[in-house]
């Protein structure tokens, strides 16, 4: 089946599928990865938001009271190629954007690093090779994908298939009969003709027909689609990646843009979070084990705040200034801000102060009031 998708003209073979992977018989990477317009605007917003990413690579400081300070490694080695070396492509933001495409139409991607003769990163680029081995490479798996064989795109285009033939007239059965709208008469005299057909061409897929009767096949082409079918088709891609049509427009709201992040973009985060870490910090300075007294990692800022108000954010440090939880680096970090030194401080209103029971709080308002009085 062929059809008109935004511009670009997809064949799916929906007829040829293998039932175990549910991937569509003769479909090409190629296909997959140019399909339409409107699904090109959907990749293009996901490799926006992950080429967007800081990379910061920190290093904790084990504390006897088990708050381990943070100091953050900007502009060491690893700092340097992650955030801002091209990588083989125009600059860094060109080069994680390709990443992320690649990984919605691969179901893996290697990427291999490089060092100086004194073991520091020089290098990281997309390996091209067909061997591969894995030891040395960070190795990304597509979230993207619903099983090793099946990408969500295409597990999505099969779905659209499916329902667009659905309530399409196939084709036409001429027979030996006139419409008589009195009766049922020409309505079961083709029905019965059709499954005589049906049940000779389930044999080997022929079937045979008198000489008064007349088979035309419809083409299933859908180079003009109806605005039902174009809905279904937006739909149906844009539920597929957690989004709604907002988010691609910009007129999404906080709840909408948060749901999207989490569902989308947050679990490939996780993923190069802990695979970067593992590959590009050696195990001595990794581990945090005893003996260790520092140990590093890799971690993305969580870009879930951009989503949030002036408003909500004020609100957030309001909440932690009356009562930390968080000290002033570990809110740096979700603001999306380095670290700072000196910054493993906890901030709060001197106006605080611990209770034992709230009886106390009646008994300091007594004393405020005689004070007063006084």
């Amino acid at each position: 089946m062929e059809f008109n998708l935004f511009g670009k003209a997809v064949k799916i073979q929906s007829s040829k599928v293998n039932q175990s992977t549910q991937r569509a018989v003769g479909w090409s990477d190629e296909a997959v990865s140019a399909t339409s317009g409107f699904y090109n605007n959907i990749s293009a917003k996901i490799a926006t938001e992950i080429s967007k990413l800081n990379f910061q690579h920190v290093k904790y400081k084990k504390t006897d009271n088990g708050i381990d300070t943070l100091v953050s490694m900007d502009g060491s080695d690893i700092d340097e190629v992650l955030n801002w070396k091209p990588k083989g492509h125009l600059n860094s933001v060109d080069f994680w954007s390709d990443v992320t495409r690649k990984l919605m139409r691969t179901r893996q991607v290697y990427l291999k690093p490089s060092y100086d003769k004194d073991g520091n990163l020089v290098d990281l680029l997309i390996n091209e090779d067909e061997d591969v081995n894995t030891d040395e490479t960070v190795n990304l798996v597509s979230p993207f994908f619903i099983n090793s064989n099946t990408s969500i795109l295409d597990s999505t285009l099969s779905s659209i298939a499916t329902k667009l033939q659905q309530g399409r007239i196939k084709g036409q059965l001429k027979i030996n009969g006139l419409i008589d709208t009195e009766s049922d008469e020409f309505v079961q005299k083709a029905q019965n003709t059709l499954s005589q057909m049906q049940k000779i061409g389930s044999v080997n897929g022929l079937t045979v027909t008198d000489d008064k009767t007349e088979i035309k096949e419809f083409s299933n082409s859908y180079s003009v689609l109806n605005d039902e079918e174009i809905k279904l088709i937006k739909s149906e891609l844009l539920s597929s990646y957690f989004m709604s049509e907002s988010i691609l427009d910009g007129t999404a709201t906080q709840e909408e843009q948060i749901y999207f992040y989490q569902s989308t973009i947050v679990p490939l985060l996780n993923q190069l979070e802990k695979e970067l870490t593992y590959k590009l910090i050696s195990t001595s300075k990794r581990r945090k084990i005893a003996g260790n007294k520092y140990y590093e990692r890799i971690v993305i800022d969580n870009q879930l705040f951009k989503f949030a108000s002036i408003d909500n954010m004020l609100s957030l440090i309001h909440e932690n200034t009356q009562a930390p939880l968080l000290n002033l680096n570990e809110l740096r970090v979700l603001l999306g801000l380095e670290a700072i030194e000196g910054g493993d401080i906890y901030m709060t209103n001197l106006n605080s102060k611990i209770i034992k029971d709230f009886s106390e709080l009646d008994n300091e308002e007594e004393k405020e009031t005689n004070e007063k009085t006084n």
